[in-house]
């Protein structure tokens, strides 16, 4: 096993910056999942690191060694790329076999040279590996006689059966349907944990990292914006564009003003009153939360938003309503007339059309400033008297 670190990595294209002073390290054994959209710069994290790509700043170490000038094939890494990449005119068992007819390895009596495998160790490393991922049955089939599913398992087991340092995996779920990816994510975890090598992986779907990675880089416009566990990402978001971007539904906010209040400070949002713990000085601030963070009731009670329920999605056991928040009419209160909610509620207690009150839980907000970075001094307490 072994880790891999990026220290200040920067790419730059003709026109463009693809990556700006990106450093994070992965653990031994870890399965880090990089996050962002299309163009944040993921993929060319991962082509880095397998030497694809050159860095324009910055330094690359797999294990304790600088790898800025090795070739990929010199690193001892093993990618699956979304295209799965199999060779069509090649059974399952030969497309597995592939690298390692072609690539030698050091003789156990004289390490400076080098022999290819014999015929009996690659049958054995491709059968341990078609059996690992249950496509044991499919080795005389062509790829065009599999599904989508099996296809990505072959390209797994061609990867596994070089043995690597390091696997390097670039949205190798995104061509399978949402039922065959659901269930190959919680294969994949499986076989890292099986196998307790360092994965990388990249992915533009927020609910695939959180189910992979035992840590998380989340990346935008070439900027790492945090690297955290899954648990920290979605509960303590280091900015808003992290809160919105990862968790679903996703965060929402609302604007309102921190005041002095009964010696202390309070975040208010008229009729919303939050007691807020730590120093700050008065002024404007944005409040963030989760739709299970919301508290839905026929009638608005105080420090409740009157609301109207204007769409539900129904989720089973529960449902997601869209609430249209109203003003309370207050002389000087913030106008929130037009703004839509989101929060969990019990199945079948409202229908589109009804009134409603909506009570933010005081010690789940998470408040940020101007600059969209999340103020780590304050934190949300009931109100008092």
């Amino acid at each position: 096993m072994t880790g891999v670190r990026l220290e200040n990595i920067s790419k730059q294209f003709k026109d463009s910056t693809a990556l700006e002073d990106v450093s994070f390290a992965v653990k031994d054994g870890e399965f880090v999942v990089i996050l962002g959209a299309s163009g944040s710069g993921k993929s060319t994290i991962l082509r880095i690191i397998a030497g694809l790509e050159v860095q324009t700043r910055g330094h690359v170490y797999i294990g304790d060694m600088l790898v800025d000038e090795y070739e990929p094939r010199d690193r001892n890494i093993a990618m699956v790329f979304q295209s799965y990449a199999l060779y069509p005119h090649l059974r399952v068992y030969d497309n597995i076999a592939f690298a390692l007819r072609v690539r030698k390895v050091p003789r156990e009596d004289d390490p400076d040279r080098y022999r290819r495998r014999t015929r009996e160790e690659i049958d054995d490393r491709v059968r341990r590996a078609a059996d690992l991922l249950g496509i044991g049955d499919t080795l005389t089939k062509k790829p065009a006689e599999l599904s989508g599913g099996q296809r990505q398992r072959v390209a797994l087991a061609r990867a596994i059966v070089r043995d690597p340092e390091l696997f390097l995996l670039d949205e190798p779920l995104s061509n399978l349907d949402a039922k065959i990816r659901s269930s190959a994510r919680l294969e994949l975890k499986r076989i890292h944990e099986q196998l307790k090598q360092t994965f990388v992986f990249v992915t533009h779907d927020q609910s695939e990292a959180m189910t992979l990675a035992d840590r998380l880089v989340v990346i935008d416009h070439g900027h790492l914006l945090q690297f955290d566990t899954p648990e920290n990402v979605l509960s303590r978001p280091a900015n808003q564009f992290v809160a919105s971007f990862v968790g679903s539904p996703e965060m929402m906010f609302l604007e309102g003003r921190i005041r002095a209040a009964n010696g202390g400070f309070a975040f208010e949002l008229d009729p919303v009153r939050i007691s807020v713990r730590g120093a700050r000085a008065p002024g404007p601030v944005t409040v963030g939360f989760r739709p299970w963070d919301l508290t839905v009731a026929k009638t608005a009670g105080p420090g409740a938003f009157p609301a109207v329920v204007r769409g539900i999605e129904r989720l089973g056991s529960s449902d997601l309503l869209f609430l249209e928040l109203q003003g309370s009419g207050a002389p000087g209160a913030p106008a929130m007339s037009g703004v839509t909610v989101r929060a969990m509620s019990r199945a079948y207690e409202y229908e589109v059309g009804d009134s409603a009150g909506v009570t933010l839980a005081p010690d789940r907000a998470l408040f940020f400033g101007a600059d969209g970075d999340r103020l780590d001094e304050l934190e949300g307490a009931p109100a008092g008297p």
